[in-house]
């Protein structure tokens, strides 16, 4: 049985992880305003620029322009984003575990990765994946200049013929509760498909349009700029998420020290009592001996 002072101790100890978790959630819940404003002030504007390549792509092919095409030879290319730090609960686990299903799913043998986040980088190092950038404990203007030269690297090798599909993988943020892993393609340009992230309030313009330039000199400058903009958007995604993930986890952890701290003062009074009651008894019993 626990003595007093090992109950105290552990009081004390519980205090103080109660203390740094309430601190942990209140920074949380300051960095998330702002990384949640940046990620929803960035959807419409990523949104239209993604329903207009693929409005004015539609029915172009690879001999229009090559980020249209397949490239059934190339190898599969993933940039992934997770976070660098951990303590955001289920975040970076429930990612990890739907990109291995979906590659697996879709015949996506030995993907090349780049990884943005440590969490992200050391679970598929350990792996045996083939990691071929990673971008890990940087700033967030840091991270945006090293994912653009990525980025451009990417695109020149599909366009030469060496990667054949480029896909992206975040956390699509919502709300603090709720951040959906998303897997998506980036290269070749395909229409989304109804019901897709970013197509929800998307409505299809049917009307003819007249174009001045032409289609494909306007896709040779939009096309480079959709795929960095999308790149873009899952990091501001995946920022709100993770702070967003770890507000709410340290929110659960302070309360759940709250209920342990309950349970232990309890526990450590009727310890007491028993004690002052089993000294009573011996006193008891002592003068009734005299």
């Amino acid at each position: 049985m626990a003595t007093l002072r090992d109950i105290r101790r552990r009081i004390t100890s519980v205090t103080g992880t109660q203390q740094i978790t309430s601190a942990m959630k209140m920074v949380s819940a300051a960095k998330l305003n702002r990384a949640q404003q940046a990620a929803l002030a960035a959807q419409p504007y990523a949104m239209g620029l993604r329903n207009m390549v693929t409005t004015i792509s539609r029915g172009l092919t690879a001999e229009d322009h090559p980020l249209l095409g397949e490239n059934p030879e190339g190898k599969t290319a993933l940039l992934l984003y997770t976070s660098d730090r951990g303590l955001c609960g289920g975040f970076n686990s429930n990612l990890l575990k739907f990109v291995v299903r979906s590659l697996t799913k879709q015949g996506h043998v030995d993907p090349e990765l780049i990884i943005v986040g440590r969490v992200g980088n050391d679970y598929f190092r350990r792996r045996a994946y083939l990691v071929t950038r990673s971008v890990v404990q940087l700033t967030l203007t840091e991270k945006q200049a090293r994912i653009r030269e990525a980025i451009d690297e990417l695109v020149q090798r599909y366009i030469t013929g060496d990667v054949g599909r480029v896909l992206v993988a975040y956390n699509r943020f919502f709300n603090p509760m709720r951040q959906d892993p998303t897997l998506m393609q980036l290269l070749p340009v395909v229409a989304p498909e109804p019901g897709a992230p970013g197509t929800e309030d998307a409505a299809q313009d049917e009307r003819e349009s007249l174009f001045e330039p032409s289609r494909v000199e306007i896709l040779s400058s939009l096309l480079p700029r959709y795929v960095e903009n999308q790149c873009t958007l899952a990091m501001l995604n995946t920022e709100a998420g993770e702070h967003g993930a770890r507000m709410v986890a340290m929110e659960s952890a302070t309360k759940n020290a709250g209920e342990m701290i309950s349970r232990l003062t309890l526990q450590y009074n009727r310890v007491r009592q028993a004690a002052i009651t089993k000294e009573l008894i011996e006193v008891i019993n002592g003068a009734q001996s005299l």
